[in-house]
């Protein structure tokens, strides 16, 4: 990712969020969140500190991952990954999730967090992610279950 790629990252996620979040999210608090997500100081600072991929096609980019690393460097955390809706179903969050891993030397596990009622958490059991444990936590003021998952590579 360049930091000329911000924008469409941006459109994705709003684009995303709004498509995934709506049944139990309230809006405003996704606005909150993505602003507070994609400012310029935060992506900054993500070009610094995390991995940032996009997947492209036609030269239009279609998705994004962010990974960074645990503690012992073999960690992997997925901070999050987003296709775009009309993109969705065609092997691009896959093919994001598995280039992040492959950028890795001998990493040992990739672990992410994701909302109880996101329903694409299908994904991430389909590609053998196990439940390390759910807690209630609140989100902008807004309650929510956090979902903590986690793969042995």
């Amino acid at each position: 990712m360049k930091d000329t790629d911000i924008e469409r990252v941006k459109e994705i996620a709003n684009l995303t969020w709004k498509n995934t979040y709506q049944s139990f999210i309230p809006l405003d608090i996704q606005e909150k969140t993505l602003k507070e997500a994609h400012s310029e100081e935060t992506m900054m600072n993500r070009f610094e500190k995390s991995m940032m991929l996009v997947a492209e096609e036609d030269e239009k980019i279609t998705g994004y991952a962010f990974f960074s690393n645990g503690a012992t460097n073999k960690e992997i955390f997925l901070e999050s990954i987003y296709v775009h809706p009309s993109y969705q179903e065609k092997g691009i969050g896959k093919d994001l999730y598995l280039s992040g891993i492959e950028r890795y030397e001998n990493p040992t596990s990739i672990s992410l967090t994701v909302y109880k009622g996101n329903k694409n958490i299908t994904f991430y059991d389909k590609e053998g992610f196990n439940v390390i444990n759910e807690s209630k936590g609140d989100f902008c003021g807004h309650p929510v279950t956090f979902i903590k998952m986690t793969k042995k590579l």
